[in-house]
């Protein structure tokens, strides 16, 4: 009977929480941005006319199969189609809430952390604004990321595996995340064999387009594409690239260039380091990590958007949970990414990125301290 009546109240409080979060997300529903008109809504009315599951036979953007399938599913419904693309960003936001919970629960073991954690994540303001506002889908492939994380902290690295497959089935963003697990393969957390479920679970999602007859080679140059979509060095993302202007550097290719080269380099030197003074992968260092890659890549590579900062701004909660005294970074990397979306939603200035990515920088610097003290207490044992 008591666990009866605990699960109740905790069925209750969550169930309060989501309800509070949708009340705060009405707000922006209605609201049609750049990329829904020019993108998401054409996508569906062509899926719609095209009978559905049978367009898929064809390329009809620059992403993948699975996100193709979610907005197929609409076309069956008598939904407004605004509101279902608004819809699956905030079931995944949920789906991402319940896995932070699990994470945070993982070490503290206390509902009510359990509670802070699920209604803080549901309430970042980059994780309000990217969905119910933009009606963008960041958060399918971050849930993705956070469920893989929980699983390896779980020590299930296959479910793990196949999980950061499916993120990268769906933004080729979830790669930041990458270099960690090349750690865990170093500090046998997980098998080279294992790495294999990862283009496993991209061409598993690809079996239905390919079955419609969408051609095998289309697929698997979708990211190949992508990656000669945008030529400038940013897209209005708070990088180290707002601090070389065009009338400086005119050469945004040999910039570009040297930057990918720099950015191996410094995620080279994480990885060596983290190997050489990391005995044991804990649960502090595998959050730790995360929130380092997935924060410093997109950082210091070229032709990043804005939104690419997404996975780091839910990764820094769970940083926050790990290394309380360091709750701040929890705030300032979601504050930092949500002032750089308004220049593209609601047409402001974009004067104010320049200090934006200097407070990032900032940010950096303070958290590769920390990483470094860690590693020093990680030695003296």
């Amino acid at each position: 009977m008591d666990k009866n009546k605990e699960l109740l109240k905790k069925s209750i409080i969550l169930t309060c929480i989501v309800w509070l979060a949708l009340i705060v997300r009405i707000h922006g529903l209605p609201f049609t941005s750049g990329d829904y008109t020019s993108f998401v809504s054409r996508w569906f009315d062509t899926i719609k006319t095209g009978g559905g599951f049978s367009a898929l036979k064809n390329s009809l953007g620059d992403y993948t199969p699975p996100y193709f399938y979610l907005l197929t599913l609409g076309t069956y419904t008598g939904i407004n189609k605004l509101f279902y693309v608004k819809m699956i960003t905030f079931v995944f936001e949920i789906m991402a809430a319940f896995f932070v919970i699990k994470i945070v629960n993982i070490k503290y073991k206390n509902e009510n952390a359990n509670y802070l954690a699920f209604g803080l994540l549901l309430f970042i303001p980059t994780v309000i604004f990217n969905g119910s506002v933009w009606a963008q889908c960041d958060i399918i492939f971050t849930s993705f990321v956070i469920g893989s994380i929980y699983y390896i902290l779980r020590e299930k690295p296959i479910t793990s595996l196949i999980f950061y497959g499916v993120a990268l089935s769906f933004k080729l963003q979830a790669i930041f995340l990458l270099p960690l697990f090349g750690i865990l393969l170093i500090k046998n957390r997980i098998k080279i064999y294992h790495l294999l479920l990862l283009p496993i679970s991209y061409l598993v999602l690809s079996i239905p387009s390919l079955i419609v007859g969408r051609p095998l080679k289309d697929i698997l140059l979708i990211y190949v594409n992508q990656s000669s979509e945008y030529t400038s060095l940013t897209s209005n993302a708070p990088s180290i690239y707002q601090w070389f202007t065009n009338k400086l550097f005119s050469n945004t290719t040999l910039i570009g260039n040297i930057g990918i080269a720099f950015t191996l380099v410094v995620v080279f030197i994480i990885f060596y380091v983290s190997i050489k003074y990391i005995k044991i992968i804990k649960y502090d260092n595998v959050i730790e990590l995360a929130l380092l890659f997935s924060i410093i890549i997109p950082f210091l590579l070229p032709r990043m958007h804005e939104r690419y900062f997404f996975m780091a701004d839910i990764i820094s909660l769970l940083y926050a949970f790990s290394f309380p005294k360091k709750f701040y970074i929890a705030i300032i990397i979601p504050f930092v990414s949500l002032v750089c979306y308004f220049p593209f939603l609601y047409h402001t200035s974009t004067s104010y990125i320049l200090d934006s990515s200097i407070v990032l920088f900032i940010v950096i610097i303070d958290l590769i301290y920390s990483f470094r003290i860690h590693l020093l207490n990680e030695k003296s044992y």
